[in-house]
């Protein structure tokens, strides 16, 4: 039996930069409308961004370079905590009046891993016993900036070690 793909709506985009070797740049894309697809295929994801003609620049830049962007993709909800995936331009289309960005992506952090980080940085900060429960719980409560913290180490990572979730699927 075939799986069907999930379709969701697009909330919010933002992309880890780094340009000119200087500092990490968070950019938001400031999107018109959007589709998040899981694709079940192999953990793919595929993300459609609509932006205006003033968005396309990095994109392009992007997909002429074949770079690799981790991305944190906020999907269906604006409250929900965004996905942390790492993708690669797949294509851009012109519209009337806007851009269409396809985006192939793996997800790069689960939850459980959000969860690990938060607990590895209270270890190291010293927590311990019933002070590190009650940490715990106050940090967890603010999952999406430490899913943030962990997107930009990822992506340090990935440029010094040169690896990433797209490597094993290519």
């Amino acid at each position: 039996m075939e799986a069907l793909m999930k379709t969701f709506r697009l909330r919010g985009l933002h992309l880890l930069l780094q340009e000119d070797k200087k500092e990490l740049t968070e950019e938001q894309v400031k999107i018109q409308e959007g589709l998040v697809i899981n694709r079940e295929e192999d953990g793919w994801w595929l993300v459609e961004a609509v932006v205006a003609e003033s968005g396309v620049a990095t994109f392009q830049q992007l997909l002429n370079e074949a770079c690799k962007v981790v991305m944190e993709v906020l999907i269906s909800h604006t409250q929900n905590d965004p996905a942390t995936m790492v993708g690669r331009v797949r294509s851009i289309r012109s519209l009337t009046d806007r851009y269409s960005i396809l985006i192939d992506g793996k997800m790069a952090v689960k939850k459980e891993e959000v969860f690990n980080y938060i607990l590895e940085t209270l270890i190291e900060d010293g927590y311990s016993g019933d002070e590190l429960l009650t940490e715990f719980k106050k940090r967890k409560q603010d999952r999406g900036s430490w899913s943030r913290h962990l997107a930009r180490s990822l992506y340090k990572q990935y440029r010094t070690q040169g690896y990433s979730p797209l490597d094993h699927a290519e």
